[in-house]
């Protein structure tokens, strides 16, 4: 028998906040009619930039992130605006959180974050040709330092656990596997 989608009984939102909502639904397992809760964040989706400069080097963001209590490294990246096209969104946030802008934007794809508990998307862009043209636009909850690192450290980066946020390291899995040339290695 092929695994079947479940039987959504009921849906309730429990909590709302300035990032997601959380909703409980009841769904039936329609293999063995059991009903269980579900618990779900609702959020809109969200895209990751890799921008690489014209000096071949990625530009990357350091900041604090509260679900580890540490400093991450990682690929510009934020939230879609309600009507905004994901593509603009990867524009305004690679200029907000670096100051910089690009050429030849270019989806690499978008991948399910978590869908055991999220129904959005992260899209992934490519800006090339990159260089640094504005001041920073943080929001008030952001403390960014901006970093170029050459692509070729990139791996390594990975590898030793500099670079460990999943939807970072799958952004630069798109760029090795879709634009080899522009990170040759990896592919």
């Amino acid at each position: 028998m092929a695994v079947q989608k479940w039987e959504r009984l009921s849906q309730e939102t429990v909590a709302r906040t300035r990032i997601f909502d959380l909703t409980l639904q009841m769904m039936r397992n329609p293999r063995n009619g059991v009903v269980r809760d579900i618990n779900l964040l609702e959020t809109r989706d969200w895209v990751n930039v890799v921008a690489v400069t014209t000096g071949h080097e990625l530009v990357l963001v350091e900041q604090y992130r509260h679900g580890i209590d540490d400093v991450t490294l990682e690929i510009p990246g934020g939230i879609v605006d309600p009507g905004e096209d994901p593509r603009d969104t990867a524009v305004r946030e690679l200029r907000e959180e670096t100051g910089y802008e690009g050429t030849h934007v270019t989806s690499l794809g978008a991948v399910q974050p978590n869908p055991a508990i999220l129904g959005n998307l992260c899209h992934t862009y490519l800006v090339e040709e990159c260089r640094s043209a504005h001041d920073l636009e943080l929001d008030v909850g952001e403390d960014i330092e901006v970093h170029t690192m050459p692509v070729g450290e990139i791996p390594g980066a990975i590898a030793s656990g500099r670079i460990r946020h999943a939807l970072v390291v799958c952004g630069i899995w798109w760029l090795a596997t879709r634009r080899p040339d522009l990170l040759p290695g990896l592919g």
